[in-house]
């Protein structure tokens, strides 16, 4: 089915989207894509956030007009991060969705799950790289002194991402 407005409102069979609400939709998809996250994350989560009542997959299908697949997977892993919650069954029995509703919380379990996990594995390959810089006879052109400088970088951000969840500001339990 085309896209279709009809007074600025996006016609979809029985689920009406205004288009600045798929517009904003979008645009938080491009935001959260920025940070990692496919675009539809960005995209389903807005619609659950801005739902007046949880509402079930089918609905976010219809809502975003994208496959009923991509939708279950994409759940799928904002339930992990514990952006959405299951906030029950509704008609025909079907999972309804709702958004955790702790903000803060969510970006903090965002930032500890994924960043955290980075930063620890990035310094576990700067550690290689630098023993293998001290175990080869040959030059592998690569600057100790930039090396060195790359070091203090990822070292800065996983320190300011232990003392933010220190602090209280990302906290590590719900």
């Amino acid at each position: 089915m085309p896209h279709r407005y009809h007074n600025g409102v996006l016609v979809h069979e029985t689920h009406r989207v205004p288009k600045p609400m798929a517009d904003l939709c979008s645009l938080i998809g491009d935001f959260i894509q920025y940070w990692g996250f496919k675009k539809v994350h960005g995209q389903i989560w807005t619609t659950i956030f801005l739902s007046k009542e949880p509402i079930d997959a089918t609905t976010i299908v219809k809502r975003l007009r994208v496959s009923k697949a991509l939708v279950s997977l994409a759940i799928k892993d904002l339930l992990d991060f514990e952006v959405v919650q299951v906030a029950g069954k509704g008609s025909r029995r079907k999972t309804l969705y709702q958004s955790h509703p702790d903000l803060i919380y969510v970006i903090s379990r965002v930032l500890i799950a994924r960043e955290q996990k980075l930063l620890s594995k990035i310094m576990t390959k700067q550690c290689e790289v630098n023993e293998l810089i001290k175990a080869s006879k040959e030059n592998l052109d690569i600057c100790p002194e930039k090396m060195g400088e790359l070091e203090d970088m990822v070292s800065s951000a996983q320190e300011m991402l232990q003392c933010l969840v220190a602090s209280g500001f990302i906290s590590n339990t719900k």
